[in-house]
């Protein structure tokens, strides 16, 4: 059985992409007693504030005419930001090629690992940790992980 996270990802994901954005992630979360539907967009110049006002005008004529979800809710569009968590492998997938932080499940003093996302296919992800060779890590492994803001 999908989640609605799941549905309205695919509800939503080529209508976003029609648009010249990437929905990278759908998110439920309950904030202040409110349901809160929160829409991930990323574009390769960035994301502005006028981006996210333009996607969350159109998704919300979307999601009304769709009738996808049930009650009340809020709608909110935000951009990746420099340090965002990851958690669902198509995160990793879209992030390939910048710095993240691991925190992998039951590693110890070992089991914390700064690097690159090489790729993730099958719930496998790729990495190159900072010193060392690339090593292959199932997603189901990493307790935490999000982007690190890379200086220029």
């Amino acid at each position: 059985m999908r989640t609605i996270e799941e549905g309205l990802y695919e509800l939503t994901s080529e209508f976003v992409s029609g648009m010249g954005f990437k929905l990278v992630d759908v998110r439920e979360v309950t904030e202040y007693g409110r349901r809160v539907f929160k829409f991930c967009i990323d574009h390769v110049r960035g994301i502005s504030v006028a981006d996210c006002r333009l996607v969350s005008r159109e998704l919300a004529y979307l999601l009304d005419a769709e009738g996808e979800i049930d009650g009340a809710y809020l709608l909110e569009v935000t951009s990746p930001g420099l340090d965002r968590d990851l958690v669902k492998e198509r995160e990793y997938e879209h992030f390939a090629g910048r710095r993240a932080r691991l925190v992998l499940r039951g590693g110890g003093a070992d089991g914390v690992m700064a690097g690159k996302i090489v790729s993730v296919e099958r719930a496998i992800l790729t990495f190159k940790p900072d010193g060392t060779e690339q090593v292959e890590i199932p997603l189901s492994r990493i307790a935490r992980a999000h982007l690190e803001i890379e200086m220029p």
